[in-house]
């Protein structure tokens, strides 16, 4: 398994943020950072194909998350820490940090 260093945001959140979409983007995880995705309502049907498909969703935005974790300091963890997606956690990071 192939260990992805992801510089941490302490400033210069500009560069910080090309270094994590090339790094999220290089694992196939930036659309969904991007876009983010759409729950199910809980009374609606869904077939085998789209239940497999949606957990492949939650799996690939759980992954962006925990890089956007692992790539700030403790100030920014705390910041994101109760986000439920990866892209509500980079969408904080933006208006905090810009």
């Amino acid at each position: 398994m192939i260990d992805y260093q992801c510089k941490k945001l302490y400033s210069n959140y500009d560069n910080w943020c090309i270094q994590m979409k090339t790094l999220l983007g290089s694992q196939s995880l930036w659309d969904i950072v991007e876009k983010g995705f759409q729950e199910p309502k809980e009374d609606e049907e869904q077939s085998v194909a789209q239940i497999a498909a949606l957990e492949k969703t939650r799996v690939k935005d759980k992954s962006a998350l925990y890089f956007l974790y692992n790539a700030v300091d403790e100030s920014g963890f705390e910041k994101i820490a109760s986000a439920t997606s990866s892209k509500e956690a980079w969408k904080i990071l933006e208006v905090v940090l810009t």
